[in-house]
């Protein structure tokens, strides 16, 4: 739908606001350090769509005295539909085949999720966070679907809920209407403060349609509120108040800006920061309105930018899929060129897709077909997507979706005659899920992992900042011991060191790796781990992998790239040293091998090793690289344990 003011008339400005909503997705997404609160950019579009979707229902509404719902819903569908039925089509063709193993096993759910308009409660169902990817399964390519879910929810329940207030209320009903939506708008920023939980993961406040309407409605509420009054007078105040609006725009544009660029996610947010900031993104709609041939208007009106706006639904959609498919570990393509490829893959499609799908199809390029087919295609191209979604995973072993903080069981193949328990984070993950059942077939593997949870807690200093404590995490040596409990291992596999190499907030005291505290506390975890591991019953020898080199590209938390610090080498070495006084203190229980022999051949470290890559991402194994793994270290294992099963050739 082109931007039409609830006055009448195209507002290019409109468009331009929404290139700088999607622009900003897109930068968050990447991640980019100037875009911190780049995912503000969805507010901005919730609100802008609720003054759009509102003014038409009201236009409608004075022409006619109702509103045609089956009509409102068909124009939606016609608007939204064919371009989400391609790109759903297109992802769920292509990308599990890229991806292959590391395709999320949620991705058919995501997938129908996604085309029936409720992903966002899927994601919090399955527990798939929006801000924090731990662990070593790849994001769902359809995450970016929770906000078309929220929108199209908002469709469809709101007219109903306008045309109801509107025929209630008779005589000044606008005004009584809106009453009603602030109410509404101010309930939903109430229940986003009561539902978030401080320290822990906001993605249930974020996905949820009832938390987030507050966005929608403060934009439909705009749109009640200008449509109540008179439009001379609204005009002739406005042309009195020129300047006082001006200044209101520009203000308010600089807000959303300053607020994308350096406002990540922190606690005060969702204590009716998000309502403000709807504010602040409403005022600026409200300058461009009342001003439309205003310096702030004619800004956002320039043309590229007014393009930009023009295909974003596209952009939006292609963008997600794109940037989880195209990345620094599959394309080995250094920073710029990667994001040069991405966007202009994202640009070119959204392109397309607007100029040979959504506008002609908008304009009635169906019913150009005759109506037996334009009423047919619609219910095949469903058909067809539900099927493609359905089918394009058959054959491929899916990786589990884990958030963060979560407990993962996982018992692969074999006779059960050699026990091995492996615990750990996700890197022990990603050796257990990737086992070679083929080359031993005598192990009976088990991995009792939790995903983004350290041997140390997660209480994580970098740049002198607290990173956020995932919730989880207090309980992985119970998980532990009760992997110990169930198997009865002939050995133990005990994978740490991606979280081990950060500096700690201990009862509100940094401890720096490499300092005597820090290997204090460290030493005291070690052996809160094994004394567990040990009262739960018997068990072999412990096997501990030193922290090997890692490389991970970028990694970031609230606009910090935490992969500086876990690729240092000298954080992995300080680890080291603990780890081998720990072991030195258990000689009999505790055996360390030298993880860098085959992955660091070097002393450094490359994406591939003797032609071959280890890690996706510099840090967690791949299936090729978890046979070479273990290839490596159970011979190793077998001077600890004798009758360790050697790999078939």
């Amino acid at each position: 739908m082109s931007p039409r003011s609830t006055r009448g008339g195209y507002r290019p400005a409109l468009d331009g606001l929404r290139a700088i909503s999607v622009l900003t997705i897109l930068a968050y997404h990447v991640p980019v350090s100037w875009a911190k609160g780049g995912y503000w950019g969805v507010n901005t579009f919730f609100v802008v769509s609720g003054y759009l979707i509102t003014g038409l229902l009201l236009r409608e509404y004075d022409n006619w005295g109702s509103i045609d719902l089956p009509a409102f819903y068909l124009r939606r569908a016609r608007r939204l539909l064919p371009a989400l039925l391609l790109m759903l089509v297109s992802v769920s063709l292509v990308v599990p085949r890229v991806l292959d193993d590391q395709t999320p096993s949620t991705i058919r759910g995501d997938g129908l999720a996604s085309l029936f308009y409720v992903a966002n409660w899927r994601f919090i169902a399955t527990g798939q966070s929006y801000f924090a990817q731990f662990g070593q399964t790849v994001a769902s390519p359809f995450k970016h679907t929770w906000s078309l879910a929220i929108e199209e929810q908002y469709y469809l329940f709101f007219p109903l809920l306008l045309l109801v207030l509107l025929r209630l209320f008779g005589r000044r009903a606008k005004s009584r209407a809106l009453g009603v939506v602030v109410l509404l708008a101010a309930a939903s920023a109430a229940l986003m403060a009561l539902l978030y939980t401080p320290g822990g993961d906001p993605s249930r406040v974020y996905y949820g349609t009832d938390t987030r309407m507050q966005d929608v409605l403060v934009g439909a509420a705009l749109a009640l509120a200008l449509s109540a009054l008179p439009a001379g007078r609204v005009t002739s105040w406005a042309a009195r108040r020129h300047t006082v609006l001006t200044a209101l725009g520009w203000s308010c544009l600089a807000g959303v800006l300053v607020w994308c660029a350096a406002v990540p996610v922190s606690g005060w947010v969702f204590y009716g920061g998000y309502l403000a900031f709807d504010l602040v993104a409403a005022g600026l709609v409200l300058a461009v309105e009342l001003v439309p041939s205003g310096a702030i208007a004619k800004v956002l009106g320039w043309k590229p930018l007014a393009w930009t706006g023009m295909i974003s639904y596209g952009l939006y959609l292609w963008h997600y899929p794109i940037f989880v498919v195209l990345t620094e570990e599959r394309t080995h393509l250094p920073a710029i060129p990667l994001q040069l490829l991405r966007f202009g893959l994202t640009f070119g499609i959204a392109a397309a897709s607007y100029h040979f799908v959504e506008d002609p199809i908008r304009n009635g390029a169906l019913r150009r077909l005759g109506h037996g087919v334009a009423r047919a295609l619609p219910v095949a191209a469903i058909t067809a997507t539900v099927v493609a979604i359905a089918v394009s995973v058959n054959g491929l072993r899916l990786a589990p979706a884990a958030a963060a903080g979560s407990n993962t069981v996982l018992s692969g193949a074999g006779d059960g005659k050699y026990r091995l328990l492996i615990v750990g984070d996700s890197v022990g993950f990603s050796l257990g899920y990737n086992f070679p059942a083929a080359v031993f077939p005598d192990i009976k593997p088990t991995a009792d992992v939790d995903f983004g949870c350290g041997t140390a807690e997660q209480h994580i200093v970098v740049d002198g900042k607290t990173q956020p404590e995932q919730s989880g995490c207090g309980e992985v040596f119970m998980h532990w011991s009760d992997g110990v409990a169930s198997t009865q291992p002939n050995v133990i596999v005990w994978s740490l060191g991606p979280w081990e190499v950060y500096d700690h907030d201990i009862n509100g005291k940094t401890l720096t790796v490499g300092s005597a505290a820090y290997a204090s506390y460290l030493t005291g975890r070690l052996e809160q781990g094994l004394t567990a591991m040990n009262r739960a019953g018997r068990h072999g020898p412990v096997v501990i992998p030193k922290v090997p080199c890692l490389g991970q590209p970028k990694y970031t938390v609230e606009g910090v790239n935490m992969a500086t610090d876990r690729n240092d080498p000298r954080r992995a070495a300080e680890v080291n040293k603990i780890l081998t006084t720990f072991a030195a203190k258990h000689p009999k229980t505790v055996h360390l091998v030298d993880t860098n022999e085959l992955v660091c051949p070097t002393g450094k470290f490359t994406v591939k090793v003797h032609g071959v890559q280890l890690r996706t991402d510099g840090v967690h194994y791949t299936k090729a690289g978890a046979t070479a793994f273990w290839k490596w270290l159970m011979p190793q294992v077998s001077q600890w344990v004798p009758d360790t099963p050697k790999a078939k050739s």
